[in-house]
């Protein structure tokens, strides 16, 4: 007997999920460590650059700043 897993994209606007046995998704779905060290699950690259998006930078660099 498995124990079966679903795990769906993370992107609020994607419905896409797979359901699979192992402990991680299979390697059609991408796995990334968010900020607070959970793992996010997305479907494709254009989600996890979409989700992305709505983040706020991590640094902001002036323009003219001095480096």
């Amino acid at each position: 007997m498995s124990i079966e897993r679903i795990f769906y994209c993370d992107w609020r606007d994607c419905g896409a999920s797979v359901q699979t046995a192992r402990v991680r998704p299979r390697q059609l779905f991408l796995t990334v460590t968010g900020s607070a060290g959970q793992p996010l699950h997305f479907c494709s690259w254009d989600c996890v650059l979409k989700h992305a998006g709505e983040m706020p930078p991590v640094e902001v660099i002036q323009p003219g700043a001095d480096r």
